[in-house]
């Protein structure tokens, strides 16, 4: 639709026998942000019970890395999507935290520099979107995708009058499949009858398992019934092939083990699906550890926008187009803070390896509601963990204290503290 009103302008205004290139526009972007996604719960990392087609489609077509570090909690992930920086370096470190995120230099304010007209969809949780840059809404809603089948009406609305001009940002971010679990009765219909077998790792009732696994199902698959209609307005209005879109989730969720609030892999790492038109790489790329960070940086790359001094990603872009032969980073850091912003762990992965080191002691009834089903997190001050993520996948065996792994453990440990020392990290408990 663009590029026919494209032609007919350019056809109007172009002097007699006087022809003129096309202008290249640069590509809408869509940033879809899951809310509290179990990773284990969708169609394309392999769950067969899972029914996230429209998810499931946009991977396959796309390129997928399993690895993208997120954060513990919803608004450090936000803070994090929006300023390009670590949360301890804007102080936006949990869903708690007093700090104000600096407006001035946030991602849809950058955007709109750059010629972007922007809207919020869903969750924000930093005031009034325009404040940071969004066109609209003037006020944010955060019932998105809770509220019946107009949730997006204000978004397909902006979309529809925007197909014409572009370039355009979204941010989509439904409160799905974030908890309470209560499915619309169509979505929890389809998973009345699965049976689900109960892990043997789980000491509750297995009546308790499957309700909670039905519901968390249905969840996703609302989640995915949303995004559909999404990409079908972007399809109606002939935008889908100039939109590059990337899905992620902003932490990790699990019916029962422990995840959301942790430094467990649960809680922080998550898949990025990145589609974008012309050529590019497409597939799963199981090497690629990528940050939040990047994913900031990949949006101002294709908006044409220059990153800042302060920004901490490393744009995928290159790599996507082959004009790069690596992405990604060789470890990733993070560090996990209390409901009130208090920092309790940091932490450290490669492709195989993960390192935490807990700063202060910390129990479940201080962070933000895990799993009900979960059992109880509790680390005391100085406890160090080693994992080898390649065999115990769920963080369950610590290795830290074997002699084999002391040289290795060593390493990780100087890494994790000059991560936080080189990035402003406040001086930590007992002077490291």
């Amino acid at each position: 639709m663009r590029a026919a009103a494209l032609l007919l302008a350019l056809a109007c205004t172009a002097e007699p026998g006087q022809e003129r290139a096309p202008e290249v526009r640069r590509p809408n972007l869509v940033l879809a942000i899951a809310d509290d996604m179990d990773p284990g719960h969708v169609g394309f990392l392999g769950n067969p019970l899972a029914r996230t087609p429209r998810v499931d489609q946009l991977a396959a077509q796309g390129w997928l890395t399993p690895a993208l570090y997120a954060q513990p909690v919803c608004r450090a992930a936000l803070g994090v999507l929006l300023s390009g920086r670590w949360p301890h370096e804007t102080g936006v470190t949990s869903n708690g935290a007093e700090a104000a995120l600096e407006s001035a230099n946030a991602l849809p304010a950058r955007l709109r520099a750059a010629g972007y007209a922007s809207y919020c969809a869903g969750k924000f949780w930093e005031g009034p979107p325009p404040t940071y840059g969004f066109d609209a809404p003037a006020a944010n809603d955060e019932r998105f995708a809770r509220g019946g089948e107009d949730g997006q009406d204000g978004l397909f609305a902006f979309l529809a009058e925007q197909a014409v001009r572009g370039p355009w940002f979204v941010w989509w971010a439904p409160s799905l499949p974030h908890t309470p679990h209560r499915p619309p009765v169509r979505f929890a219909q389809e998973f009345a009858a699965t049976e689900l077998a109960v892990p043997a790792g789980f000491r509750g009732s297995a009546e308790d398992f499957q309700a909670a696994e039905r519901a968390s199902l249905a969840m996703h698959t609302w989640m995915d019934a949303e995004f559909r209609r999404l990409l079908a307005k972007l399809e109606e209005l002939g935008e889908l092939e100039e939109t590059v879109i990337l899905f992620l989730a902003d932490n990790g969720w699990s019916t029962w083990r422990v995840s959301k609030g942790t430094p467990r892999e649960l809680g922080v790492c998550m898949p990025l699906i990145v589609s974008a038109p012309g050529q590019v790489r497409r597939g799963l790329d199981a090497g690629c550890l990528a940050d939040l960070v990047d994913v900031h940086a990949t949006l101002l790359d294709y908006a044409g926008a220059a990153p800042a001094p302060e920004d901490r990603g490393q744009s995928l872009r290159p790599y996507l187009e082959g004009r790069a032969e690596k992405a990604g980073r060789a470890r990733l850091f993070g560090s996990a803070h209390a409901r009130r912003g208090e920092l309790y762990a940091l932490y450290a992965r490669d492709q195989r390896w993960k390192y935490v080191r807990y700063v202060r002691d910390v129990n479940s009834q201080e962070l933000s509601p895990g799993p009900r089903l979960a059992e109880p997190f509790r680390r005391k001050s100085g406890v160090e963990e080693l994992f080898d993520l390649a065999a115990d996948p769920f963080e369950l065996e610590n290795l830290a204290r074997l002699e084999e792994h002391a040289e290795r453990l060593a390493e990780l440990r100087a890494a994790t503290f000059a991560w936080w020392r080189e990035t402003g990290g406040p001086e930590l408990p007992g002077g490291r």
